[in-house]
């Protein structure tokens, strides 16, 4: 397994790097969970197994795509079990794997079959969220680059959209992945959620979607989302998730430094929507001891004196009034350009197109990004803040673990029983897969073929 001495001089010369065509092979042959994908995309439906409920075509319906070296694209394969899905990967030693829809007919007799009876049956719900989208916000990277720094967005848009699809859909069994590289996917596989169609998912993404304005725009208004008196309950959730991520990850210097220096704050301030507040924040602000986070919680104590209310825009009673008349101040619509103010850096940035259509193919969990060599993990909601894109493991990291591993145990009597798995970093990612994700769905794909098993039973005594 060593990388420095298993083979030819390429895997020497790639040894200090994190991705090659050799590692890949490795990986693909000893380190890749093909059991949690199969189990996952199959839902129950194995054609190995005896079961009379189950659709023995269910998993050879589902199409795949290879990227392979050279960038060789390959759509429309499909597998009859696990044991094809393997073998076609360690063939192929695909560089990218692409999961796309279920549908009416094998995906590889495509050509055979008339295009009206050839169509998608089901797919998850699935969303990706990429760092380049944030590039006219984000001080610190641009492109394909991220730190620690622009991270937060990240994790600030799967905040946001894991609770308005658990509280406002009442989706239960969802899968974030990091994608190896700059961004995040999401898959949705309630069986609800799966058999969607496409104009449905549509209307998800727009629900979830605000029109922000930009750093350099920011007189465009978020008219559709703040147009009524009370900003909407999912909007006032997500700024109340989004909020502690403005102070902390863009407002202050250790984050993207919004309001930290004179030249970036005044932006800010002359989109403030009263002369006469602005300059009171501005006297307030030139003490350059502040923080950003110091000079943000400044705004907010100006802007929300009397107003009654940290989230919404109504509120206000009678102490609000006699200051409005006192001041001249609309207090309401500085609470909407505060409220405008974090969702223009905040709010999560979703590429729609992904999520529309049931027919649209994204890359597979635990494939490695061949710029990184990273692998594309399961991020834990829950813990999302202490997902750290940098510590993911790489095709070189984790054989070098199994190596090391070997070496530590080789004279223990059970070292054959080990799997090279459970000897890396690898093995935390699969069962934070197990734990988040694929244990309480096997609960849902159980009840499934329990209802299914009951309602063909009843059949048989009917007749």
């Amino acid at each position: 397994m060593s990388t420095a001495s298993s083979s030819s001089g390429e895997a020497q010369a790639n040894s200090v790097q994190e991705f090659s065509t050799e590692l890949l092979r490795i990986y693909y042959s000893r380190l890749f969970p093909y059991d949690s994908l199969f189990n996952w995309l199959s839902y129950g439906n194995d054609v190995t197994k005896e079961n009379p409920s189950i659709d023995r075509d269910f998993f050879f319906r589902r199409e795949w795509s290879f990227t392979i070296e050279d960038d060789i694209y390959i759509r429309y394969q499909c597998f009859r079990d696990k044991a094809e899905m393997m073998d076609a990967i360690r063939k192929r030693q695909p560089h990218k794997i692409d999961i796309g829809a279920v549908f009416s007919a094998a995906p590889k007799d495509h050509t055979t079959i008339k295009p009206e009876l050839f169509k998608t049956v089901e797919r998850e719900l699935v969303f990706d969220i990429d760092m380049t989208d944030y590039d006219n916000i984000r001080t610190c990277c641009s492109g394909a680059a991220i730190c620690r720094r622009c991270w937060p967005y990240m994790t600030m848009a799967l905040k946001v959209v894991d609770r308005a699809l658990r509280d406002d859909f009442a989706f239960k069994h969802i899968l974030w992945i990091y994608s190896g590289r700059r961004g995040i996917h999401c898959w949705v596989s309630d069986p609800e959620a799966r058999a969607l169609s496409n104009e449905v998912r549509a209307a998800v993404v727009e629900y979830l979607s605000v029109s922000v304005g930009t750093a350099d725009n920011s007189d465009k208004k978020l008219k559709s989302a703040f147009s009524s008196e009370r900003l909407h309950p999912s909007l006032r959730r997500a700024y109340d998730i989004l909020e502690p991520y403005f102070e902390r990850c863009i407002a202050d210097g250790q984050g993207q430094g919004l309001l930290a220096r004179k030249d970036k704050y005044m932006k800010v301030l002359n989109s403030m929507p009263n002369d006469t507040l602005r300059k009171e924040i501005y006297e307030a602000w030139e003490e350059d001891s502040l923080t950003g986070a110091q000079r943000w919680q400044i705004m907010k104590d100006v802007i929300m004196q009397d107003s009654g209310s940290s989230s919404s825009f109504g509120g206000g009673g009678g102490g609000l009034q006699q200051q409005q008349k006192k001041r001249k101040v609309d207090y309401r619509e500085l609470d909407m350009w505060r409220h405008e103010l974090v969702f223009t850096h905040c709010y999560p940035r979703l590429d729609a197109n992904v999520s529309k259509s049931q027919n649209h193919l994204l890359k597979s969990p635990f494939c490695v990004h061949p710029k990184t060599g990273r692998v594309c993990v399961p991020i834990d909601p829950v813990n999302a803040d202490a997902f750290d894109p940098f510590s993911v493991p790489t095709v070189r990291t984790l054989c070098l673990e199994v190596d090391a591993y070997d070496n530590a145990h080789k004279h223990e009597s059970d070292f054959g029983e080990v799997t090279d798995i459970d000897k890396t970093s690898m093995k935390a990612a699969v069962e934070l897969f197990d734990r988040s994700f694929m244990n309480k769905m096997w609960t849902t794909i159980r009840a499934g073929f329990r209802e299914k098993s009951e309602k063909m039973a009843a059949m048989q005594v009917d007749f």
